[in-house]
């Protein structure tokens, strides 16, 4: 059995002891409201998938709910004809504050605002529904602030979070996250940290749905291999690492 197909393995068998409680809709990371209010509203959905950047994965996807309780209003031609650029950022930046970037998520969200207003009738789940995963990634990536990783998370969560059927899963690349960019080095799967090489390697690993590792290499990276202190001992993934395989041998003196 080659590295690859050791490691999806390993995943295979580790992902369902996780898929719940590290999902972020399907997990514990949202309070009751804030996760009923993203899953059931396609708009709120693409709020928070644009707010998921610099931030903790908690805090992105409970900006939709939180910023509807301050406006009183979530209806997207309300906010756009009643509200700026300018007077969004000052919602979001009240303290606490939403996000830890005001203005660039306000911008964002307000442009994602109309846009969907104007293409997609004001239901952002035009965006998915009956669409195969190739054409879902590119409309997500149509939007200002929402990069290849986050259409290719977007495009995930519609699958794993609100059980979406989707074609063509291979064209659903696993996010470019910094928990996975780290696990990617240490393992020794990718040699340079670059968005290619880290998608490259996730497709040799998983190529019929190589954003299904996701899930599991970001759990991994938030409770095993932390950027320092790393608890290698305990990580599933440990056996096909290298960078434990120097540990060991630093112990045992070789």
């Amino acid at each position: 059995m080659n590295k690859e197909n050791g490691i999806k393995s390993i995943l295979d068998s580790y992902l369902p002891q996780i898929e719940q409680g590290d999902s972020i809709l399907k997990g514990n990371l949202l309070d009751e409201k804030e996760n009923r209010f993203v899953v059931e509203n396609a708009n709120a959905f693409i709020i928070g998938l644009i707010a998921d950047q610099s931030v903790k994965a908690e805090i992105a996807w409970s900006l939709p709910y939180r910023l509807k309780m301050r406006i009183n209003s979530f209806d997207f031609d309300y906010i756009v004809n009643s509200l700026t650029i300018e007077d969004l950022e000052k919602i979001i930046k009240e303290k606490p504050a939403l996000h830890r970037y005001p203005h660039k998520m306000a911008t964002y969200i307000y442009k994602a605002m109309k846009k969907i207003l104007r293409e997609y009738n004001g239901d952002a789940s035009e965006i998915w529904n009956g669409q195969s995963a190739d054409v879902i990634v590119r409309r997500f990536e149509e939007f200002d602030g929402i990069s290849h990783k986050k259409a290719s998370l977007g495009t995930l969560l519609l699958i794993r979070d609100l059980d979406k059927e989707i074609s063509n899963k291979q064209y659903i690349d696993i996010a470019y996250d910094v928990h996975i960019r780290r696990i990617f080095l240490r393992m020794g799967l990718v040699d340079k940290d670059t968005q290619d090489n880290v998608i490259e390697a996730a497709r040799k690993i998983n190529p019929d749905f190589p954003g299904e590792l996701t899930t599991s290499f970001w759990a991994i990276g938030r409770h095993f291999c932390h950027p320092t202190n790393p608890d290698c001992d305990n990580c599933p993934l440990n056996e096909c690492c290298n960078e434990h395989s120097h540990i060991l041998k630093k112990k045992v003196g070789v």
